[in-house]
């Protein structure tokens, strides 16, 4: 649904007034009230979702709303109910930089008239040991699992970093700068921007493994097993594109190496046959790597492409990848 800035003005008023509107009753006020109530939270100290709304607690007050985005366009909507104040913006581009220009107003907006100081943080004695336990690399819960996407989950995990001073760095919450913020904990696995208000929660989940909480209740973030970590399985990508691409381009060096020497391969059918299968599978799984990144860079700047009118490309790629199997699988015998 796309609607105005002036229709979301209408909306807000009606929420701020319990669903009264221009004198009219258009939502019943427990209605209203249970949609601003908190139905389920990650964390008991930390954000929890509404009915239609999410809460975005800060500077002092408990505040709902909801973000959203489309390709180009990307809007936030605030309650501030104890106030009695809406804040609606929308952007019609995402922006440059490593903060959202929506979410850098909004807090300017808090920050000039709720003027809000953090508590001093008290001295927390597992600090170091906590830090060093959540330390690690977690997946976001909000990613695909059992389709073609799921390649991109490696490019995405968010890396939590400790400091020998009990502070911990997660790489996705940075200053306006692009510099992480350093989280201090306030609480048993809570920690918390040094004089700022960004947070995190760590939790176990039913087979003991971390999850990383934020105060954006939509998703959490999940621990990497081995077999997910980007650390081993970015440079491994890397290695096997670097081999194929070297096995391609010493073919033809070869040959000129040879040409100038004047020496001949002395191979049979059979290793002529080998030989020329090896070279035709990297060939295949070289396309296919550089097809599905093409792919993905496409969908990054236009998500239409994820629609099904580019499945013929998806096809292509994908056939590409089973050429890529076949001669790789290929029997070296004729």
């Amino acid at each position: 649904m796309l609607q105005d800035q002036r229709s979301m003005q209408h909306f807000m008023i009606a929420h701020l007034e319990d669903g009264r509107y221009n004198g009219a009753q258009i939502l019943r006020p427990e209605t209203a009230k249970m949609m601003h109530t908190r139905q389920f939270s990650n964390l008991p100290d930390m954000s929890g979702m509404c009915l239609g709304f999410y809460e975005e607690t800060r500077n002092g007050h408990r505040i709902i709303g909801h973000a959203g985005d489309t390709q180009y366009f990307h809007s936030d909507l605030h309650l501030i109910l104890d106030a009695g104040i809406g804040f609606f913006i929308s952007y019609n581009s995402a922006g440059k930089g490593e903060t959202r220009a929506r979410e850098a107003v909004w807090h300017a907006f808090l920050d000039r008239y709720f003027p809000f100081e953090p508590p001093a943080a008290a001295v927390q004695p597992t600090a170091a040991a906590d830090a060093r336990l959540v330390s690690g690399r977690y997946l976001i819960s909000r990613r695909a699992e059992t389709t073609i996407l799921k390649v991109s989950n490696v490019l995405g995990e968010t890396k939590v970093s400790s400091d020998s001073d009990g502070r911990i760095t997660v790489d996705s919450i940075k200053d306006p700068s692009g510099q992480p913020k350093k989280l201090e904990e306030i609480g048993p696995l809570m920690f918390r921007a040094v004089h700022e208000q960004d947070r995190v929660g760590f939790k176990r989940d039913q087979a003991g493994q971390l999850v990383l909480v934020t105060d954006f209740p939509v998703f959490v973030f999940q621990r990497s097993s081995w077999s997910q970590d980007s650390a081993w399985n970015v440079p491994l990508i890397l290695c096997v594109m670097g081999v194929l691409v070297l096995t391609l381009l010493l073919w033809p060096v070869g040959a000129l190496i040879r040409r100038h020497y004047a020496k001949t391969l002395n191979l049979t059918p059979q290793q002529r046959r080998l030989r020329l299968i090896v070279r035709l599978a990297c060939l295949f799984d070289l396309l296919f790597l550089c097809g599905l990144a093409v792919f993905f860079s496409m969908a990054e700047k236009d998500i239409g492409v994820l629609s099904p009118r580019f499945n013929s490309l998806l096809r292509i790629i994908q056939l590409i990848g089973w050429l890529g199997v076949c001669f790789g699988a290929s029997p070296a015998t004729p």
